[in-house]
């Protein structure tokens, strides 16, 4: 966990509201290698745990093991009320010790307030992985290679003349034909929906049901790369040779990106917590919280300039009512 200072509040939360689109596409392909900063909640930087691969942890053990603080959907088992109160005191605290925003138990409440109004990520994401690790490990052949089919193209090409030349196939029946008799991911033998030819790249779509969908790349007649969509997950990175997932992302049941997994970053941080608009608005209240506590404690008013409306009106509420005589 990162702690960085002052008082600012992001205004984005990990790119939370953009909708999954489809691998399918006009233009060339290319391989996605996208690199996004970890997402910053206030003084919060959550950035997953170095190394960290759901991809290898759910394959070995079957359960989830999350980055330390990545939120996942939790039942309350106290009141709002009673963890801003034990917050504040935890404040009231660290301003007499000199200590900000630190130790276990500062994380714990943070973590205990804003999983309430988390997504199930925990189950989100083992289902995801689950179906993942099964397309790309299928039982039996998955060898997509195109050369040897379109060697068979040019030769059967060759020496044909004239009007048996003429009603000969065209190299893309062959191709489709040399595809649908090559096995396909586990789950689905699945239906050609589109076939996109830039140059000497095709791009070929294949719809498996249930909401799974694959796009096979290839150039110059030999496969290239592939990448594959779920219901609720995209995976845009796939290393050739050996399935292993290199970029996804991961949405919720309404299409809203809640995860994604960057094994390419050069930090090393694995999976990283796209936040939620619910999210952000309870981290800005517990920062808000938390940070009049303190400056009521330290004898200083910091205020809330440049602030959210959500995080103005948690600490001018909390201070007035810290500063009123009401309040020891």
């Amino acid at each position: 966990m990162n702690v960085a200072s002052g008082y600012s509040i992001a205004s984005n939360y990990g790119g939370y509201g953009a909708e999954k689109t489809s691998s399918t596409s006009s233009k060339s392909f290319t391989i996605p290698n996208s690199k996004e900063e970890a997402p910053m909640i206030g003084q919060l930087s959550f950035v997953g745990q170095r190394g960290y691969s759901p991809f290898r942890d759910i394959a070995e053990t079957g359960s989830v093991n999350f980055p330390k603080l990545m939120q996942t959907k939790t039942t309350p088992t106290r009141s709002d009320e009673e963890i801003l109160k034990e917050l504040e005191e935890l404040a009231k605290e660290h301003a007499r010790t000199g200590e900000f925003q630190s130790g276990d138990r500062y994380f714990e409440l943070l973590d205990e307030y804003v999983s309430s109004v988390s997504p199930d990520r925990a189950g989100i994401l083992k289902s995801a992985v689950t179906e993942i690790n099964e397309r790309l490990n299928p039982q039996g052949n998955s060898d997509y290679s195109m050369s040897t089919a379109f060697q068979q193209i040019d030769s059967q090409r060759t020496d044909k003349t004239g009007e048996e030349k003429k009603e000969e196939k065209e190299p893309i029946d062959y191709f489709l034909e040399a595809l649908k008799n090559k096995g396909q991911p586990k789950g689905s033998g699945g239906t050609i929906t589109s076939i996109t030819k830039n140059g000497d790249c095709y791009s070929v779509n294949i719809d498996h049901g249930g909401g799974m969908t694959t796009t096979l790349n290839y150039a110059n007649g030999e496969f290239a790369s592939m990448q594959i969509q779920g219901n609720n997950y995209s995976v845009g990175g796939i290393e050739n040779g050996s399935n292993a997932v290199t970029y996804a992302e991961f949405y919720d049941d309404n299409g809203k990106k809640t995860m994604y997994f960057n094994g390419n970053d050069d930090e090393g941080h694995g999976l990283k917590q796209a936040y939620t608009e619910a999210e952000g608005e309870r981290s800005k209240k517990l920062l808000a919280v938390y940070n009049a506590a303190y400056d009521v404690a330290a004898g200083r008013h910091l205020g809330a300039i440049n602030s959210s409306e959500t995080y103005k009106e948690a600490y001018n509420s909390t201070y007035e009512r810290l500063t009123s005589g009401s309040v020891a």
